[in-house]
C-alpha cells in the first residue's frame, strides 16, 4: 500500500454572518487565542494551538477574504460539523461549562456497551455542529502533531485541538474515488447503512474510535448526522502534507489550483477548497 502524503489536520475555516459574534463565541466559549481580528476584510483567526488554527470568515460584498485564495472563489464553511480533542476526564466537566454558557448539549456512545466512547455535541451560534471528543494520549495511534493539554481560562472548555471535520458531498460515488486518486487521502472505511466515507489523516489508514488521537475527514452524501448535525458545504480546509506529492496528483487530476511559497490550494469540484502546507 502506498504511503499517504497527508499528514494532518492544520485548520479550518468557518463562515458567519456577525464577525464580533463570531469572536465572543470562540474567545469565551472555546477559550482561543485572537491572533487576528479585521473587520473591514471580514476575518478573524485564531490560534487554536501551536500547529492549528480556526479562522472566521463574514462575507464581504464584491471583496475576497483571502487575495491569494480569490482565483479559487473560496468560502468558509457553511453549517459544518467538527470536533475537538479533549482529555477524558474533561468531558464531565465539560457539561457544567456548557451549561453555565447556555448551550443545549447532546451526549453520544460512540463505542459499545462494554467498552464506552462518549461525545459531547453542542452548536455555535451559526449553526456550525461542535463535538468534545475524548483521547487517550498514551494510544499508539498518534497524529503528525500529537495533543498536549492547553491552558484555557476557567470559563472556557479546555480543548486540546482539532480532531475531524465532516464535509458534504452531492455525489458520494465520485467523491470516493476523487479523494484518494487526487489528493492522496487515506480511505479508512465506509459505514454499510450509509453513505460515510471515513479518511485518516495520516500514511495509512487505520480505526477510528476509541480514544484515538488521530485526525480525521469526514466525507458524506447530504445528510442529517448524529446530533441533528450536517456535513459542510463549500469549506475551506487546511491539511500538513507532503505538497509536492499532493501537487503531483493535483495536476494529474486537472483541477484548479494555486502554488506558491505558502503551500498548495485546490479547489475540488463540489466547491471545497483544500489547502496542503509543509509541516
Amino acid at each position: 500500500m502506498n504511503s499517504s502524503p497527508i499528514l494532518d489536520l492544520a485548520g479550518l475555516t468557518l463562515e458567519v454572518n456577525h464577525l464580533a459574534r463570531g469572536v465572543r463565541f470562540y474567545s469565551q466559549v472555546l477559550g482561543l487565542d485572537l491572533v487576528r481580528h479585521d473587520e473591514a476584510a471580514g476575518v478573524a483567526e485564531f490560534a487554536v494551538n501551536p500547529h492549528q488554527t480556526l479562522t472566521l470568515w463574514q462575507p464581504v460584498t464584491r471583496q475576497a477574504n483571502d487575495a491569494r485564495l480569490a482565483p479559487l472563489r473560496p468560502r468558509g464553511a457553511s453549517h459544518i460539523h467538527y470536533a475537538w480533542q479533549i482529555e477524558l476526564d474533561d468531558l464531565e466537566p465539560s457539561k457544567a461549562l456548557l451549561d453555565a454558557h447556555g448551550l443545549e448539549w447532546q451526549e453520544i456512545n460512540l463505542g459499545t456497551e462494554d467498552r464506552p466512547d462518549w461525545t459531547l455535541y453542542f452548536f455555535d451560534p451559526f449553526g456550525h455542529g461542535l463535538e468534545l471528543r475524548a483521547v487517550d494520549r498514551a494510544d499508539a495511534r498518534q497524529p503528525h502533531f500529537p495533543p498536549m493539554p492547553i491552558q484555557r481560562p476557567a470559563h472556557a472548555l479546555p480543548v486540546m485541538g482539532l480532531r475531524e471535520v465532516a464535509l458534504a458531498f452531492s455525489d458520494y460515488a465520485a467523491m470516493k474515488e476523487r479523494l484518494p486518486r487526487a489528493y492522496g487521502f487515506a480511505l479508512a472505511k465506509e459505514q454499510e447503512d450509509r453513505d460515510f466515507a471515513q479518511f485518516t489523516l495520516g500514511p495509512q489508514p487505520e480505526p477510528d474510535g476509541n480514544g484515538t488521537p488521530r485526525r480525521w475527514l469526514y466525507a458524506w452524501d447530504p445528510q442529517v448526522g448524529l446530533a441533528d448535525m450536517l456535513g459542510g458545504d463549500h469549506a475551506l480546509v487546511r491539511f500538513y502534507a507532503d505538497v509536492d506529492a499532493v501537487a503531483e496528483a493535483v495536476k494529474a487530476a486537472g483541477l484548479p489550483s494555486v502554488q506558491d511559497e505558502q503551500g498548495l490550494a485546490v479547489r475540488d469540484p463540489e466547491g471545497h477548497v483544500f489547502e496542503f502546507v509543509a509541516p
